[in-house]
């Protein structure tokens, strides 16, 4: 289960409005809907019959959301959209039940929930709370639509990141790039004949690594086939970084030389995971024990302990530092993409968007 890769992939979005704003949308149709008649009135049994329509519509789009998209081509699935799905499905199960309450089969059921109306519900509901309805949805509409980018848009602050970061995509051809090589001891993933190669210098106990590394792990499943990445230890810790004075993270190294044990065990990806995704500040602040009960499903008390007493492991944690220290490296995480360092936020959209960019200098 992973919502996140759900909600930040291109199907989230129909004509650039985000689907959970349509859902939203639809909920509030029903509701208006549902108190716009009560069940006593005459016309209760057709505005039921038009709610089995939409809820049947709903469904079937979500069976292809569901299995079409989520499962099939993200291989991930949103348990909050699930949810949706559920109480979509169950609307349409009670609508079919009500209105076919007094048949007895349940092909009957289907043709009275389905059947077609028998009353003008125009006439039967007053003008007014027409007006009352129609105008709500709409301005609900727009609203939930609209009101993110309106405050985005007026975000003094926003605007100037904003310009910054398109300024910083018109030099992006210009930049210079740097040879990084790959060392055996790295972690990597996607496709390594791929033209797009990106590289990751990061620390394990770095608070900004953790937030990167929600959209690194994103656009990691979105383009496995297109881009090559490569993970490399960077530790602000002098115990293993001669070059800093002060252990800014003092478990960092401890980490770092993990992440190589879990390369050599061919698990970096689960502890990548673990480490960055399921631990948080809280954890760290407790205590390396603490650390290690976190990191059980990938290293025993045991393995973590000859981890870190085996010399070897500090190699390729000294060839990352030394590549890092070539490269003038002085914050994690410093991500590049083909050799050209990225200075502006590590989102989702703006991954996406250098991707795009380094792709065209290819064709």
């Amino acid at each position: 289960m992973d919502c996140d890769t759900v909600n930040v992939s291109r199907y989230s979005e129909v004509f650039g409005i985000p689907i959970a704003a349509l859902g939203a949308i639809y909920f509030c149709v029903l509701l208006i809907m549902g108190i716009m008649v009560s069940a006593q009135d005459k016309s209760f049994s057709t505005l039921q019959r038009l709610m089995a329509w939409l809820t049947g519509m709903a469904t079937i789009y979500n069976l292809i959301l569901l299995f079409g998209i989520q499962l099939f081509v993200l291989k991930s699935l949103c348990i909050m959209c699930f949810l949706t799905y559920v109480c979509t499905t169950g609307h349409l199960i009670l609508n079919i039940r009500l209105a076919g309450a007094e048949s007895e089969t349940f092909k009957e059921k289907l043709i009275t929930a389905f059947g077609k109306p028998h009353m003008p519900l125009l006439k039967t509901i007053p003008i007014m709370r027409w007006g009352v309805a129609v105008v709500s949805l709409v301005l609900f509409s727009l609203v939930i639509t609209f009101l993110p980018y309106f405050i985005r848009r007026n975000s003094s602050e926003n605007n100037f990141v904003q310009n910054s970061i398109q300024q910083f995509y018109g030099q992006w051809k210009e930049l210079p790039q740097k040879k990084l090589p790959v060392s055996p001891g790295d972690g990597t993933w996607g496709n390594p004949s791929s033209p797009i190669q990106i590289v990751e210098f990061s620390d394990f106990q770095c608070p900004w690594c953790r937030k990167a590394a929600f959209p690194i792990h994103t656009i990691l499943k979105l383009f496995q086939k297109r881009i090559f990445f490569i993970f490399k230890n960077f530790p602000l810790d002098s115990t293993c970084n001669p070059n800093l004075p002060l252990r800014l993270h003092p478990h960092a190294c401890k980490l770092a030389r993990l992440a190589a044990c879990a390369q050599i065990k061919g698990k970096f990806w689960d502890y990548h995971d673990q480490a960055f995704l399921r631990m948080t500040d809280e954890d760290i602040e407790q205590g390396f024990d603490h650390i290690a009960e976190i990191l059980r499903p990938v290293f025993s008390t045991q393995e973590i302990s000859s981890c870190l007493s085996d010399p070897k492991t500090q190699k390729p944690i000294t060839e990352n530092i030394n590549l890092g220290v070539e490269l003038k490296i002085k914050a994690t995480p410093s991500v590049f993409i083909n050799g050209k360092l990225i200075t502006i936020p590590i989102t989702v959209e703006s991954l996406e968007q250098l991707i795009t960019l380094e792709e065209s200098l290819f064709k």
